[in-house]
């Protein structure tokens, strides 16, 4: 309880010294830095928030809060509280959409955070918010054609997709060599690639990304390796050691 206190009290004392530019650097180095202290998250959450409440059309504070709702969403335990978390992570994200339609990362947060409702609420609501989720991708991708994280989500859009409806695993693949030639230290990237040729039965190719995203030894997002595609890695590979 001492160490969230401590680190709430950090966060106030940035908000009363510091001009907004840097309290949104101290608060992205905050959630950058959350595999190495659970705790620096909900610090930077308070440190967006703040700004926020005093600047309403703070573009960039607004689209990085939509963020962080979206990690802690996915920290959460409940259904109920991951959805109240990636419902707000939307509305900052819409908020910042009306300031600058032209900024990718409103547009890609929102994006974010609607298709986790969408998996959070079930397939047929996912079945649902699939238009306007392909919407917010192409235009992401319209904005800047090299957004590696909107090509990866086009690429588990054409994933998830049973054919009929617009799945397509050759299109996947592509959209995912896109984004690897832009970023080949995105680890993501990799599990996601992983993923597609585990549903195409094709299990060496698939242990060779799985075994690549294990290997990089300077992630893009050093946090979200440790904390999500390292052990997704990992538990793939023990699901299709004996394929």
């Amino acid at each position: 309880m001492l160490k969230y206190i401590f680190v709430g009290l950090i966060a106030i004392s940035l908000l009363s010294s510091q001009s907004s530019d840097s309290l949104i650097d101290e608060a992205i180095t905050l959630y950058e830095t959350r595999h190495i202290a659970a705790a620096n998250l909900a610090a930077s959450r308070d440190i967006f928030q703040g700004v926020v409440d005093g600047e309403p059309e703070n573009l960039r504070a607004l689209y990085e809060l939509a963020k962080v709702c979206y990690l802690l969403g996915d920290e959460v335990e409940t259904k109920d509280e991951k959805l109240e978390l990636y419902n707000q992570g939307m509305d900052y994200a819409k908020k910042a959409k009306k300031i600058d339609d032209d900024s990718a990362e409103a547009h890609f947060w929102y994006l974010v955070n609607l298709g986790r409702v969408g998996q959070t609420k079930g397939i047929l609501h996912s079945l649902g918010s699939v238009p306007e989720f392909k919407r917010e991708v192409d235009k992401v991708l319209k904005i800047d054609p090299e957004h590696t994280g909107a090509l990866d989500a086009q690429a588990m859009l054409y994933y998830e997709l049973p054919g009929i409806l617009g799945g397509n695993l050759d299109k996947s693949v592509e959209s995912l060599n896109r984004a690897i030639a832009l970023d080949s230290n995105y680890t993501l990237l990799y599990v996601d690639m992983a993923k597609v040729y585990i549903k195409q039965k094709d299990y060496e190719t698939a242990r060779w990304y799985l075994n690549r995203a294990l290997q990089i030894e300077k992630p893009t997002y050093e946090a979200d390796h440790v904390l999500d595609d390292k052990p997704e890695a990992l538990e793939l590979l023990k699901e299709i050691e004996e394929k």
